[in-house]
């Protein structure tokens, strides 16, 4: 029955695929001549050139059209050993159509491919000289759950080329790449093609090996960007997570440092051993490097390597020893322009490091979880890691202390760099960050790490209340990545604010409430956690819509607007007792907050460096 009613699900969404789709109608891992296509079926349907009879329950191509494999969203599909892929294809995740306004947010409804016996889960080699493509999106990859799935690629093991985009890869175990083997050297005397991993906004996780637990390449053919990689494993000493044999070759690195291959904003925590070993041919960007057993390991004697725009810190942590880099003899990589402490060295002479000398790095201490306040915290550097539920990756946030004094105090913000002058060899940041927000409005500076810190235009929150209700919002994910200042420091800015209402105190954020449409029908409190309550005055029916206007730790640096402006609606209605059950009218779901809300814009901007 399981088997059936995939494949009626899966073929109430035939009609938005393309002619030239396969989909997969059961999870479990077969190869026989009947209804159904399993994805070993489909695979090797591809493999086989696409046979015009179809193969073995498995249609939908015609001649000359892209092979794409469908997986429906959220099921597994079972695996007893692994499968061959020896032909160009793209294999993802098929969502259903959403009758409602919101659209999946990509990487969190993935299918997932488990592996039940002792193997890895996908081969990709056909021996032949020429490479081909294959596409993975929206998967996830589970692996065998034993102390070694293979001994090259514990999930994955690749001489073509190999993209990931929104995939995670988890529970991979090998001697060589836990998660991904990369063979990456050409076939025969005579062949010029490598293999190749090209990966994108992907997670890795709880991988093993001996060296290259995320990724094991002979040469560095690959090139990581807008990933997560966390709880990864290499065992052998001085072994690195993301592990290259050797080093490219002359011609392929003739272009530094202009490089094509490497990790860009990306975010590596809570691994062991070494992250990267770095040989000529890599160039690192834009990396937050928190919280490991060991930070990076340079050699490469060609000056063809380099880390720039980076934070490097806390490895380990909590902090008992600086191992954040380790230089073989002979390493000439470039390094400039980071955030790092006294292992890694001053770096560049025109593009020095700033060495930390801190002892606060996250504020709480956890790697993981809430972030504190400013005024429970008011020292550390940095947020922890947090993912929310509507996202596929976290991340670590900068923070902006009250210590500062103007916004250049900071060792983060707004000191990556930019290329002002077409001879100097500097390596500038990336054009936008882990999360896609673009890094820079003025095209002066930009911020190290993964991470751009962004200020929201304006935004909109609101509840629908029945009569004698109270209404509490928490507006802490509309800040961006600032938070509110404490009540404490408003007095010290007054010359810069609005006056607050005769008679009252001053409240986090130094919030201001500014009626738009309606006079005042209730009483407003807000915490420094950004919990917003509301409370009624009287049995009114209707709306009370007005704007808060709030000094964060960002915004209180500019010079003439120091206020992040929010939009509020609250609608107030007696009980009504005839109403259908069908429909929510209290806590916001649906009502008429929810009609605002689909009218309201949210923008995002940069904020920062506006001193005048």
């Amino acid at each position: 029955m399981l088997k059936r009613s995939i494949g009626i699900g899966m073929l109430c969404v035939a009609g938005h695929a393309y002619s030239g789709e396969i989909k997969v109608t059961t999870i479990e891992d077969v190869s026989k001549d009947d209804t159904e296509c399993s994805l070993r079926e489909a695979i090797e349907y591809v493999n086989k050139d696409f046979v015009d009879s179809g193969y073995q329950g498995c249609v939908g191509r015609i001649k000359d059209t892209d092979s794409s494999i469908l997986l429906e969203s959220k099921l597994t599909y079972k695996l007893n050993t692994h499968i061959k892929i020896s032909a160009q294809l793209n294999l993802r995740t098929l969502y259903n159509d959403t009758t409602g306004f919101d659209k999946p947010v990509a990487g969190i409804n993935n299918a997932m491919i488990k592996m039940l016996g002792k193997d890895n889960i996908f081969v990709i080699d056909d021996t032949k000289k020429e490479v081909f493509a294959i596409k993975m999106t929206e998967l996830t990859l589970q692996g065998c759950n034993q102390s070694v799935c293979a001994d090259q690629g514990g999930l994955i093991y690749n001489n073509e080329f190999l993209t990931l985009e929104y995939v995670k890869l988890s529970g991979g175990s090998a001697r060589q790449g836990g998660a991904i083997y990369n063979v990456a050297v050409p076939v025969g005397q005579d062949a010029k093609e490598r293999s190749f991993v090209n990966i994108k906004y992907s997670l890795f996780e709880k991988n093993t090996a001996a060296e290259g637990a995320i990724l094991y390449s002979q040469v560095p053919q690959f090139r990581i960007s807008n990933s997560v990689f966390r709880e990864n494993e290499t065992t052998l000493a001085k072994g690195a997570n993301i592990y290259s044999a050797a080093s490219l070759d002359d011609a392929a690195i003739a272009a530094f440092p202009a490089m094509s291959y490497g990790v860009i904003n990306s975010t590596f925590y809570k691994n062991k051993g070494f992250i990267i070993n770095v040989r000529d041919g890599i160039g690192l960007n834009n990396l937050t490097v928190i919280g490991n057993s060991a930070g990076l390991q340079f050699n490469a004697p060609l000056k063809k390597a380099y880390l720039a725009n980076s934070i490097v810190l806390g490895n380990p942590y909590p902090i008992t020893e600086d191992n954040n880099c380790d230089f073989k003899a002979g390493d000439n990589s470039f390094i400039q322009n980071n955030l790092v402490t006294d292992s890694c060295n001053s770096g560049d002479s025109n593009y020095p490091n700033d060495i930390w000398q801190g002892t606060e790095l996250i504020a709480g201490n956890d790697l993981e979880g809430k972030c504190k306040t400013l005024t429970e915290d008011p020292n550390a550097l940095l947020c922890p890691y947090v993912q929310s539920d509507s996202a596929f990756l976290g991340y670590f946030r900068p923070r902006i202390v009250m210590s500062y004094k103007t916004l250049f105090d900071s060792l983060i913000v707004n000191k990556g760099k930019l290329q002002l002058d077409s001879t100097a060899k500097i390596v500038t940041c990336e054009t936008s960050d882990q999360r896609d927000n673009i890094r820079d409005d003025d095209q002066h500076t930009c911020d190290r790490g993964a991470i751009e810190i962004i200020v929201p235009n304006t935004s909109l929150v609101g509840q629908d209340l029945i009569l004698g209700g109270i209404a509490k919002i928490n507006i802490a994910d509309k800040l961006g990545d600032s938070d509110l200042i404490p009540k404490e420091e408003c007095e010290a800015l007054k010359d810069k604010l609005d006056e607050k209402a005769l008679g009252e105190s001053w409240q986090a954020g130094c919030m201001q409430v500014i009626q738009v449409k309606t006079p005042s029908k209730g009483k407003l409190t807000i915490d420094e956690a950004g919990n917003l309550v509301y409370t009624p005055q009287g049995s009114w029916a209707g709306a009370d819509i007005f704007k808060i206007r709030l000094v964060t730790s960002t915004t209180r640096f500019h010079k003439t607007n120091p206020y992040l402006e929010i939009n509020v609606q609250i609608v107030q209605q007696p009980k009504n007792d005839m109403e259908s059950s069908k429909v929510s009218t209290s806590g916001g779901s649906f009502g008429f907050f929810s009609l605002f809300t689909i009218l309201g814009l949210v923008g995002l901007r940069r904020y920062k460096n506006k001193q005048g």
